[in-house]
């Protein structure tokens, strides 16, 4: 059951981190491609990459591909 619990948590962060740094108006962060495919960060095994910009603390989503099982690292940009 902790099991359970623990990937509902980790669906949870996606959540918010993706909605953080995939629409927020600080930093932009590119979506993560591989093997010719966009990666569904639901379905993927996720690892987070923690920045710091200023005084603001932001969460980058690293998944791992399903096909190549190569971890995606995050690109971003930063928004003026």
């Amino acid at each position: 059951m902790k099991k359970k619990e623990n990937s509902a948590e980790i669906k949870l962060l996606t959540a918010i981190y993706a909605t953080e740094v995939f629409e927020g108006s600080t930093v932009h962060q590119e979506q993560p491609l591989c093997c010719g495919k966009t990666i569904d960060l639901y379905a993927a095994t996720i690892s987070f990459r923690e920045i710091i910009i200023g005084s603001r603390r932001f969460h980058l989503l690293q998944p791992r591909c399903p096909i190549c099982q190569k971890v995606i690292q995050a690109t971003y940009s930063l928004i003026c």
